[in-house]
């Protein structure tokens, strides 16, 4: 499987991130729990970015990353 390009990251990226309106970020739950578990989903998407930047990681991990992350914040 070939790399994909930095700009098709980051397109994939601001198009799954659109979902997370406004409304949905501003009702998120203030939960202690739920709270740390947005930034650790958050910074282990942001390493497995760079991990993918390096070739350290596949399209699918930085994927499978992007998609927990951004459903942490939608709940």
């Amino acid at each position: 499987m070939s790399i994909l390009k930095k700009n098709d990251l980051k397109k994939i990226f601001l198009d799954k991130l659109e979902s997370i309106t406004n409304d949905k970020f501003r009702n998120q739950s203030k939960d202690r729990h739920l709270r740390h578990m947005r930034k650790r989903l958050h910074e282990e998407f942001d390493s497995t970015w760079v991990k993918y930047n390096n070739n350290k990681a596949t399209y699918d991990q930085w994927n499978k990353a992007l998609i927990k992350w951004i459903n942490s914040e939608l709940i």
